[in-house]
């Protein structure tokens, strides 16, 4: 299935628009206390469909200075305690994506904690 470093998927822009949809549906749909908690439980059930392709979107999001800018706006809050808790999220999905079994429900309290500003 991998071609390269990137999956078919990934290259083909569908992965990342997947995310983007269901994250969006769910957010959507959230009362506004709850929509931060929403996208990542969306993020995370596509994410764990095909953890390779989710690592190589994170790396491009990580290089993304516009998306990142966009993100930090969205999370709201103090700019700065926006940009580092996403900072700390970005790192420990990354470093969970890295394991040979990624458990992204695990670790989704402590991205949550982060991503909320709850630190």
């Amino acid at each position: 299935m991998r071609e390269g470093t990137k999956t078919p998927l990934l290259e083909k822009g569908r992965f990342e628009e997947g995310i983007v949809k269901r994250a969006t549906v769910a957010i959507e749909g959230a009362p506004p206390a709850e929509r931060v908690r929403a996208g990542l439980q969306a993020a995370i059930a596509e994410a764990e469909t095909d953890p390779a392709a989710a690592r190589s979107a994170l790396q491009g999001l990580r290089t993304d200075p516009g998306r990142l800018a966009e993100l930090e706006t969205w999370l709201g809050g103090d700019l700065n305690r926006a940009t580092f808790g996403l900072g700390a999220a970005i790192q420990l999905t990354a470093a969970e994506l890295a394991c040979e079994a990624p458990d992204l429900e695990g670790i989704a309290p402590e991205l949550l904690r982060w991503l909320e500003g709850d630190w």
